[in-house]
């Protein structure tokens, strides 16, 4: 895929309803590295996935953290936690 060519930011009209080229993160400009770092980040901590569907959208989160791993901390969110060192039966 070749580089898209970039305006320059005080040459570049800002668009009034496009809310996605307003976001301050590129994904096109952020390095290997530093996908990796957010990715390592996340596994340790789901709330990256949630802060960052919540501010850039979900299609950014799934190409940042791949759609596989959004999809599983979103089913998790959902399943809540399991409490397993305490039951709800009495013991006789």
């Amino acid at each position: 895929m070749l580089p898209v060519a970039r305006l320059a930011p005080a040459a570049a009209p800002k668009p009034q309803d496009d809310v996605v080229d307003q976001a301050p993160l590129v994904l096109e400009e952020v390095t290997r590295e530093q996908v990796l770092d957010w990715r390592n980040r996340a596994a340790k901590d789901h709330q990256l996935v949630f802060d960052h569907i919540d501010r850039y959208g979900e299609v950014s989160a799934q190409r940042l953290f791949t759609r596989a791993f959004v999809s599983q901390v979103t089913r998790m969110s959902r399943l809540g936690h399991l409490n397993l060192g305490s039951t709800t039966w009495e013991r006789s």
